[in-house]
């Protein structure tokens, strides 16, 4: 979005006015026409606009109703009352290629009064939806950080060379009770370069104060900030009384205070409760928060960076013992998953064994029933309680071995959450996943192979007999209907023989 072009048609609507009013959302002039002036100075504003296809935007009035721009033209007479309003939501939430929302001030002194008067908490403050290019015209001073410029020109070239600072989700270690539009938000708000003045003091005003309540630990439904600490320490933030020559000082320690806080995410709970219990020792509480803070903070960060250290390196035993205790919880449950396997796959191997010797010794050993069990469907019975058998018992090898795992999985978080308070969050879920979750997608592929193995043998011994009749040729058959043909007298004559040859080796 160029503006450029809009400003300079202003100017001459501005020197023609009686009125104005300027405020984020709007600008509007109202006037009364004399002949000694061109009606040229409307109809090059609304060609300024519609250059920049945003001609909805503007709207034209005479005499106090609502005309369209060529209505607007034919109806200026001497005495007419006439009236602009420009709609600046026209465009305040469209960004471009570089996702960026341009939009502009004409007064100066408007700007000022916006921003004087904004609440860097509220949800519908500009700077808490996205990056936003302010042009003011007549602005001394441009300033700005990673999410505003505000300048006196188009170009935005300032962005480029801005780091953004990062956003540590701080509002998820507040506890905010006001409302759910309450944004603590402090990389939206820092100003990174430019002067402070009568302009930008504002803004550094906002950046203080959100930086203030992502130090807190809860916001209360009045705004009141508490920091518990020794005390708890119950006070309003303040912010509407400020200095302006400690402002540029204030915000950088404040900066550094978070930076340092919440850049490391495994200790910052130890490195807030540090500041919260300095602060509280410290701080006077007859004042707002803004003002008591800023003659001690420089001795607090430095006290609780101290004792920071001290505490870390008494922590490093502790912390090798912690380590020592959760390498052996891993191996624990690896070798609980290890054993899952050699288990199932040595009862896999027990129940084919098991129903083999069964099949084998009880059945083909009486060889001349064996057309007769084929008759009667007794072997094909036997074979279907078989698939019955191995499917039930992997069904239930599943369900226990499913309990069994999730549970010590479940009680191996549960007192790594409670018990332990020297490895972080993020350490312990590192080591997790290089150890426990590899072996268990390892106890995964080869379990579901046994289960497979199961299943194949079940579905097996469910169609044994229609197998057989696939597999066993019907000469086979018939050999076998054939041995069961044999005369009972030539059977009891084999049986004599056998017997009289078991006497003799007696």
């Amino acid at each position: 979005m160029v503006f450029k072009n809009i400003i300079e048609k202003l100017e001459n609507i501005n020197g023609v006015s009686t009125s104005y009013s300027e405020s984020w959302a709007y600008l509007s002039y109202e006037g009364v026409y004399n002949s000694k002036y061109s009606n040229s100075f409307f109809s090059d504003l609304y060609g300024a606009f519609v250059s920049q296809n945003i001609e909805n935007a503007i709207i034209f009035y005479i005499d106090d109703e609502r005309v369209s721009f060529s209505d607007f033209i034919e109806e200026l007479n001497d005495g007419s009352k006439w009236g602009i309003h420009i709609n600046k939501t026209n465009w305040l939430n469209k960004f471009d290629k570089t996702n960026v929302c341009h939009t502009f001030f004409y007064y100066k002194e408007s700007f000022i009064e916006w921003i004087k008067g904004s609440d860097p908490f509220e949800e519908d403050y500009p700077l808490n939806k996205g990056h936003y290019h302010i042009y003011v015209k007549d602005i001394e001073e441009n300033f700005g950080g990673s999410n505003v410029i505000v300048n006196s020109a188009d170009i935005i070239d300032e962005f480029m060379g801005v780091e953004p600072i990062p956003d540590y989700h701080v509002e998820d270690y507040i506890r905010i009770n006001c409302n759910s539009d309450f944004i603590i938000a402090p990389h939206k708000h820092i100003i990174s370069w430019g002067n402070v003045n009568h302009v930008s003091k504002f803004f550094y005003r906002n950046t203080i104060l959100v930086l203030l309540s992502s130090l807190c630990d809860e916001i209360t439904k009045d705004r009141k900030i508490i920091i518990r600490g020794h005390k708890n320490i119950l006070s309003d933030i303040g912010g509407d009384i400020f200095i302006e020559d400690n402002l540029l000082e204030y915000q950088n320690l404040l900066l550094e205070t978070y930076k340092w806080i919440y850049n490391n995410g495994d200790s910052f709970a130890v490195k807030k409760r540090l500041f919260a219990e300095r602060v509280s020792l410290d701080i006077d509480q007859r004042l707002p928060l803004y003002v008591s803070l800023y003659p001690i903070l420089s001795d607090v960060f430095s006290q609780i960076k101290e004792q920071y250290s001290y505490i870390m390196y008494d922590r490093k035993d502790a912390y090798q013992k912690e380590l020592k205790d959760l390498l052996r919880d891993i191996k624990n449950i690896t070798e609980l998953f290890s054993g899952k396997i050699r288990n199932i796959l040595g009862n896999l191997l027990r129940d084919v064994l098991a129903g083999l010797i069964l099949v084998g010794i009880t059945l083909f050993s009486k060889v001349s029933e064996l057309s007769a069990l084929f008759e009667n469907n007794l072997i094909n019975y036997v074979f279907k309680a078989f698939g019955l058998y191995f499917w039930g018992s992997a069904l239930l090898q599943i369900i226990f071995d499913y309990i069994d795992v999730n549970r010590s999985i479940k009680e191996f978080d549960y007192w790594r959450n409670i018990t332990r308070s020297y490895i972080s969050s993020a350490k312990f879920c590192e080591y997790k996943k290089q150890t426990i979750d590899k072996r268990f997608k390892n106890l995964l592929v080869y379990y579901i192979l046994i289960i497979l193995l199961y299943i194949g043998i079940g579905y097996f011994c469910f169609n044994y007999q229609s197998l057989w009749e696939r597999t066993i040729p019907p000469s086979s058959i018939e050999s076998i209907e054939q041995s069961n043909n044999i005369p009972q007298q030539s059977l009891d004559s084999i049986n004599i023989l056998i017997k009289e040859k078991n006497d003799t080796i007696i």
